[in-house]
């Protein structure tokens, strides 16, 4: 249907990436990941899905899932002259996500320097701040924060500065967006099928396109890296701390909590010997006077006292 012909590569794989290119030209929303074999005349098509180019929006919900299976099955139909192939469907991959409003770049570009006190490993995902572009050269993450593990990943970015650095067009649905992007890959969706260590959930887009169980994965995984409360520099989040009900003692305590943070990362209390359970009341007390663990620098005069988190489900 493309033109491309399999003898006219060296490597099959380069013949997969030029037939890539052709169907996206055609269709924006779908990606060919891989073509394997298994024998015996069976082949497994492995194709990537953007529900949001499908559907023109990025507000999706639950009741958008007829208009993304009709428009697969339409897509499999052009291909392939009919739909069945959906009905025998693996998911290997899918996406959730939260997309935050930050209209003022000052605002993002504060906010990905506070991500940097963010912690260096949490559920097995550590963080990555180097990667490698299409050419194999090394890049620093400068606008994201990528924690990840074998079976979960976790990518907080700017989606504008994506589409910029990919040449590509921005949609309204991109415009000041920091995009807080879960991404839950095969090895735990394998998990997910056991009944005793999963849940029994079927690999199928049915069964993971739910706004509730996509609530649920990002304050699982989320919430415990980037905490909730606002962010505040010091002098702001002592006259809150002040303010607050807690002993004379526990305000001490909370103010030297957030230094010791301030002056290295968020693990640091621990570093120095601060028991977990302590660590860990010390981020609910916190939490619950709406103060986020890692403060605004004090010294940094470009940057506002304080910042709302835009992470909220």
């Amino acid at each position: 249907m493309y033109g491309v012909k399999v003898d006219r590569y060296e490597h099959f794989g380069a013949a997969v990436i030029a037939l890539n290119q052709k169907v996206k030209d055609r269709f924006n929303a779908y990606g060919i990941r891989w073509l394997s074999s298994q024998g015996k005349g069976i082949w497994y098509l492995h194709l990537k899905v953007d529900a949001i180019k499908i559907l023109r929006k990025s507000d999706i919900t639950d009741n958008d899932y007829a208009a993304v299976e009709a428009n697969i099955r339409i897509f499999l139909i052009k291909h392939f002259g009919h739909a069945s192939y959906f009905n025998s469907h693996r998911l290997t991959r899918i996406d959730y996500r939260f997309d935050a409003v930050v209209p003022n770049p000052k605002d993002r570009k504060l906010l990905f320097h506070l991500f940097e006190k963010y912690t260096k490993k949490y559920g097995f995902k550590e963080m990555v701040k180097w990667g490698k572009d299409e050419n194999g050269n090394p890049i620093k993450y400068e606008t994201s924060q990528y924690h990840k593990c074998k079976s979960v990943e976790l990518f907080i970015y700017s989606k504008e500065d994506e589409r910029k650095a990919k040449g590509e067009k921005i949609e309204p649905y991109d415009r000041n967006r920091v995009r807080y992007e879960l991404r839950l890959k095969n090895e735990h969706l394998n998990g997910m099928t056991r009944d005793d260590k999963g849940t029994g959930r079927p690999k199928k887009l049915s069964a993971y396109f739910s706004n509730a169980l996509s609530e649920q994965y990002l304050t699982k995984h989320v919430l415990p890296i980037v905490h909730k409360g606002n962010y505040y520099k010091i002098s702001e989040a002592e006259k809150i701390i002040e303010n607050s009900s807690f002993s004379k003692l526990k305000k001490k305590k909370l103010r030297a909590f957030l230094i010791s943070i301030s002056k290295g990362n968020i693990d640091t209390p621990l570093k120095k010997g601060m028991s977990k359970p302590t660590y860990r009341q010390y981020l609910r007390d916190l939490e619950n006077i709406g103060v986020n663990p890692i403060l605004i620098p004090k010294n940094r005069k470009d940057f506002p006292n304080q910042l709302k988190n835009p992470f909220i489900l």
